[in-house]
C-alpha cells in the first residue's frame, strides 16, 4: 500500500503527538479531578473520546470544503466561542489521542492505523493554533510558558478604554463579581459538571501593576444542546465576555485547560475594572452589552444574574429527570462537541454531525460503567501501566522521569513496508437518548433556524478579516501605524467604541482616555477638584458625604495614580482630572440638558459680575483717583459693603434656589453663604473674604467652581 504521507510530514506529526502528550501529562496529574455525584463524568468522558475517534477526521475534512483551518483561527480571534483557548489547543488533539490510545490498549487497532487520520488532524489542528495564536507566535499556552495573549493592541485599547473602573463595595463590583459567580455554575450545570463552557485568555499588562483577563462564557442560552430549549428562552446572550482588570495580582498560569492561577491568589478584592461583551460567528468582534455607563452595566449584570438563576432552576428539575443514559449521552455530546464552533464559523453546522452518538462508539457503552470508566481514565492519564505506554528502560519521561508515554508515536517503518491503514472510515449515523431539538439558535442576529444560521455564516466575513485588512498583523502596524490604511483597520476595530471610536491608530496607552473612577467615587474627585487640595473630612463637608466614605474613594483613587498625597492633604493629579473630564458628561448630562437649571446658571452669572466687583470694592478703596489696600479702619465704609452683600444675597437667593432643586447637593451653599453673611454683619468681618475660613467669597467661588465643571464651562478670568 502506497502512503501519501512523506516523511517530514510524519516526523512534524509525531512532534506534535509528543507535545500533547508532555502537556497532557501535566495538565491531569496537576490540574483537574473529574468527579461528580450526580454525572457518570469518567464514563462520558470514555464515550466522547471514542465519538472524537470516529467523527473528528471527516468533520474536519467536512469543515475545510468550506473555510481552511487557518482561516477559521483568524476568525477566532474576533470572538469569544468555543474554538478558542483550551476547546482547540489540548481538546481536539487531547481527546482524539485519548481515544487511539484506549483502542490500542485493546488491541482493537495497531499506533500506524488510521495513520493519515491522525496526520490529518494534528495539521489542521497546527495550523489553526498558529493562526489563532498569530500575535504571540505560539502554538499552544504551554509554548508560551502558560500564557495566551492573542488580541491584538486595537483590541485591547478598546477594552482598557471603556471598561469601568469599580472597586469592592460599590454596586458595579458587586454586581459583576455576583453574575460571574452565577454564571460560572450554570455553565458547569449546562456542560453535565464539566468546564467546556468556559475559557480564559492573558495576561495582558495594563500598567505597573495591573493585569488583564479575559472571561468567556459560553452556550448560555437556546442552541446547539437540544436540553437547552425552553429552559433558556429568556437568556438574551447565547455568550458573554467579562474582560477583568486586576490589581497587584499577577496571573503566572494561564493553560491549555484555560484554568488560571495567580500570585497573590486571585480574589474578588483585586478586581478593579470590568467590562461586559457578547459575540459569535455573525458579529463584528465584541459587541458591547450594557457599556453605556457604570450604572447601566451594574444593572445589566443584576437583571443578567435574575435570568440566569432561573434558567439553572429550569435546568436542574430537567435534569433531575433523566435517566444515567441522557446523562452519559449529554455528557459525551457535551465534550465530543467542543469544536463544534468550527462548523459554526464555516457554516456547515449540522446537528446529526454534532449532537447524536456514533455507532461505533455506542458499541462501548456496556462497559462503561462508573468503576470501569474511573479507573480506565486513571490507567490512561495518571499511572500508565499500560504495555502500549512503556517506552524502552534508559528513557526519562517529562514531568515524572518514568519510562513511559502516554500516546504512541506512529512507527515510521510504514514508509517503508506499508503496513497501515488509513482511515478509521466515514461517519456512520449516530443515536442518542436525548430529546429531538425543537428550539432555534440564539445569535447576535436574533433567534435563527439553522438554514438560517449556515447560510449568513457562510456569507459573513467581519470588516477586520476580510481580505483588506486580514494579514495586517501586529509587526505589519508597527512600521505603519501612520499610514491611511491602519487607521482604517483601527476604526473598524473602535466603531462599537464608546471612548475610542474614529480614533484610527498611532494610539499609545498614555493617549487613551483614563477610565472613569467608580461611580461612587467620583463625586469625591469632584470634591476634591474643587477644593484643589485638601482633607477628607473637608471635601466631605462640602459634598454632604460620610468622612469615611469619601476617605475610602480618595484612598483609592491614590492607588489608581489619579490622586496624590501632598502634606497630609489629598490633591487632584492630571490623569484624576482627566478621569473627571471624560465622566462628566455622562455625570451630568441630565443637568447639562435642563433648561431651568441653565437659564438659574446665566442669571448666576450675571450675580457673580456683581459679587466680583463688591469683592474689588472691599479689598480695596478709592483715595486721590487710585485705589489702594483697604486697611479696613474706616467701619462705615465696611459696614456699606456688607450692606451691599446682604442685598446681593437676596437677589443670589433666589438663584440658589433653583439651581438646588435640581442638584440637592448644591443646597450646602447656600447654607454656608448665609452663614457667612450673618457672621460678616456680626463683626467678624473676616467671613467677607478671608481665605483662612469659609467666607462668602470663598463659598462662593467654590459653588462656581461647582457649576462651570457641572455645566462644562471655562472660568472666564
Amino acid at each position: 500500500m502506497t502512503l501519501p504521507i512523506t516523511y517530514a510530514q510524519l516526523l512534524e506529526t509525531n512532534n506534535l503527538v509528543q507535545a500533547c502528550n508532555d502537556e497532557s501529562y501535566w495538565l491531569c496529574v496537576t490540574r483537574t479531578v473529574q468527579e461528580s455525584k450526580l454525572f457518570p463524568v469518567p464514563a462520558y468522558m470514555l464515550l466522547s473520546y471514542l465519538m472524537v475517534y470516529y467523527r473528528y477526521p471527516e468533520l474536519l475534512r467536512k469543515i475545510e470544503t468550506s473555510m481552511r483551518a487557518e482561516d477559521i483561527g483568524d476568525r477566532s480571534r474576533n470572538m469569544g466561542i468555543k474554538t478558542q483557548a483550551s476547546h482547540i489547543a489540548w481538546c481536539m488533539p487531547g481527546f482524539y489521542l485519548l481515544a487511539r490510545e484506549y483502542l490500542i490498549s485493546m488491541g482493537l487497532i495497531r499506533p500506524q492505523d488510521g495513520v493519515e487520520d491522525l496526520v490529518y488532524l494534528m495539521d489542521f489542528w497546527k495550523r489553526h493554533q498558529l493562526s489563532w495564536h498569530r500575535n504571540d507566535g505560539h502554538i499552544s499556552n504551554k509554548e508560551f510558558g502558560h500564557r495566551s495573549q492573542i488580541l491584538p493592541e486595537r483590541l485591547l485599547q478598546i477594552f482598557e478604554a471603556d471598561l469601568f473602573e469599580c472597586r469592592q463595595g460599590d454596586s458595579l463590583h458587586e454586581a459583576a463579581m455576583k453574575f460571574t459567580a452565577t454564571v460560572s455554575q450554570y455553565i458547569f450545570l449546562i456542560h453535565c459538571e464539566s468546564r467546556i463552557g468556559l475559557a480564559n485568555t492573558g495576561p495582558y499588562k495594563f500598567g505597573d501593576n495591573r493585569e488583564l483577563l479575559v472571561r468567556d462564557f459560553m452556550d448560555l442560552s437556546e442552541g446547539d444542546y437540544p436540553w437547552m430549549d425552553g429552559v433558556a428562552t429568556d437568556v438574551p446572550y447565547n455568550n458573554l465576555t467579562i474582560p477583568m482588570v486586576v490589581e497587584d495580582c499577577h496571573f503566572y498560569l494561564v493553560d491549555d485547560w484555560a484554568s488560571f492561577e495567580s500570585e497573590p491568589e486571585f480574589k474578588a478584592e483585586k478586581v478593579v475594572s470590568v467590562g461586559l461583551y457578547t459575540s459569535d460567528t455573525l458579529s463584528e468582534g465584541y459587541m458591547p452589552v450594557g457599556m453605556d455607563s457604570a450604572e447601566e452595566l451594574a444593572k445589566t449584570f443584576v437583571d443578567l444574574n435574575e435570568t440566569v438563576k432561573e434558567a439553572s432552576a429550569k435546568l436542574w428539575k430537567r435534569i433531575a429527570g433523566w435517566s444515567r443514559e441522557e446523562m452519559m449521552d449529554a455528557g459525551a455530546l457535551t465534550y465530543f462537541s467542543v469544536i463544534k464552533d468550527l462548523a459554526h464559523v464555516a457554516g456547515v453546522y449540522e446537528f446529526d454531525d454534532w449532537m447524536t452518538i456514533d455507532a461505533r462508539a455506542e458499541r462501548f457503552r456496556p462497559i462503561l460503567n462508573d468503576e470501569y470508566g474511573r479507573d480506565c481514565l486513571g490507567e490512561l492519564l495518571g499511572s500508565m501501566t499500560n504495555p502500549n505506554q512503556q517506552i524502552n528502560e534508559y528513557s526519562m519521561m517529562q514531568h515524572s522521569n518514568l519510562p513511559q508515554r502516554m500516546f504512541s508515536h506512529v512507527p515510521y517503518s510504514i514508509l517503508a513496508d506499508g503496513d497501515f491503514t488509513a482511515t478509521c472510515g466515514r461517519t456512520q449515523a449516530g443515536t442518542s437518548h436525548m430529546s429531538a431539538k425543537t428550539g432555534k439558535y440564539r445569535t447576535t442576529r436574533g433567534l435563527l433556524d439553522l438554514d438560517d444560521y449556515n447560510r449568513l455564516a457562510r456569507d459573513f466575513t467581519p470588516k477586520v478579516c476580510s481580505d483588506k485588512f486580514r494579514f495586517l498583523d501586529e509587526n505589519w502596524v508597527k512600521y505603519n501605524y501612520d499610514t491611511p490604511l491602519a487607521d482604517e483597520l483601527y476604526r473598524a476595530e473602535q466603531e462599537s467604541s464608546r471612548n475610542l471610536q474614529g480614533k484610527g491608530a498611532g494610539l499609545k496607552r498614555v493617549d487613551l482616555p483614563p477610565s472613569p473612577p467608580p461611580s461612587g467615587d467620583l463625586l469625591a474627585l469632584h470634591g476634591l477638584a474643587i477644593k484643589k487640595m485638601s482633607t477628607a473630612d473637608v471635601v466631605a463637608d462640602i459634598l454632604g458625604l460620610e468622612v469615611t466614605d469619601v476617605s475610602t474613594a480618595l484612598e483609592a483613587a491614590v492607588a489608581a495614580q489619579q490622586v496624590a498625597i501632598v502634606r497630609d492633604a489629598f490633591m487632584l493629579k492630571p490623569a484624576g482630572q482627566a478621569a473627571l473630564d471624560a465622566a462628566y458628561p455622562k455625570m451630568f448630562a441630565g443637568l447639562r440638558a435642563s433648561e431651568d437649571f441653565v437659564a438659574a446658571y446665566e442669571r448666576f452669572e450675571v450675580v457673580n459680575n456683581d459679587l466680583k466687583q463688591l469683592i474689588t470694592d472691599w479689598q480695596t478703596l478709592e483715595i486721590a483717583g487710585s485705589r489702594v489696600p483697604n486697611d479696613h479702619s474706616n467701619k462705615d465704609y465696611d459696614d456699606g459693603i456688607i450692606d451691599r452683600l446682604g442685598t446681593l444675597h437676596d437677589r443670589a437667593e433666589t438663584v440658589l434656589d433653583v439651581l438646588a432643586l435640581a442638584e440637592t447637593r448644591l443646597g450646602r451653599y447656600t447654607d454656608k453663604l448665609l452663614v457667612a453673611l450673618e457672621k460678616s454683619e456680626d463683626g467678624e468681618t473676616d467671613f467677607v473674604s478671608g481665605a483662612r475660613v469659609e467666607s462668602y467669597h470663598t463659598v462662593w467661588f467654590e459653588l462656581h467652581e461647582d457649576l462651570l465643571r457641572i455645566l462644562g464651562q471655562e472660568r472666564d478670568e
